[in-house]
């Protein structure tokens, strides 16, 4: 059974692929937090909660491919190293340090934080999700 091949479940590992990116963008930034020049980056933003409303929908009303929606300007101009479609922009920076780093690395940390809080959700729920499928499979006896 291909289970990206259930919305729900290719929603998840997406999501777990962007987290996945978000560590490595984040690592990096809290690397050269002492490098001379350095502006931190971030990764793109991706909207969870909507990709989830779009496939509950399809559901409902048969099947649908999940569109993409640009927040801001020049989100869809390409990827970030070219390998995974996932955009790497300027983070926003709250101060720089005279000899121009701009990270934050207290900002930093609770990303790092946040990051590992919501991959640890997404493998929460697909367990639950698998439990579920698992449950369907066995049928109303337990066999």
């Amino acid at each position: 059974m291909d289970l990206s091949k259930i919305p729900l479940m290719a929603a998840i590992k997406d999501r777990m692929q962007w987290l996945n990116r978000n560590q490595t963008v984040l690592a990096k930034n809290i690397a050269n937090s002492d490098t001379p020049g350095y502006k931190p980056q971030a990764l793109a933003a991706q909207d969870f909660s909507a990709l989830v409303d779009s496939t509950s929908a399809s559901r409902t009303a048969g099947p649908r491919s999940v569109g993409l929606r640009a927040t801001q300007a020049g989100h869809f101009a390409g990827a970030g190293d070219g390998s995974d479609g996932l955009r790497v922009v300027d983070a926003p920076v709250t101060e720089v340090a005279p000899d121009g780093n701009a990270v934050d690395l207290e900002e930093q940390l609770l990303a790092v934080a946040q990051n590992q809080m919501d991959h640890g959700m997404m493998v929460e729920l697909y367990r639950k999700q698998v439990g579920f499928l698992r449950s369907a499979l066995r049928g109303s006896n337990g066999n």
